[in-house]
């Protein structure tokens, strides 16, 4: 995974996140994000900022805060 934290990346919110005000989106390279503070903008492009990321039996997660 080529991603580190404070990296900026845009990716579009496909689903609600299971947290309050979390959202799901993948990348081009199919690596799931999960985007707080984008919960209400599903079908929508954003910003995020990455702050980390979870090692997952399915394989990598990033973990990312939108930015406002």
């Amino acid at each position: 995974m080529g991603y580190s934290p404070g990296d900026e990346i845009e990716v579009v919110v496909d689903r609600e996140g299971l947290g309050p005000d979390q959202g799901i989106g993948h990348l081009p390279d199919d690596t799931m994000v999960v985007i707080v503070g984008a919960g209400a903008k599903v079908g929508e492009s954003v910003r995020a900022t990455v702050i980390g990321f979870e090692q997952m039996r399915l394989g990598a997660s990033l973990l990312a805060n939108a930015k406002k």
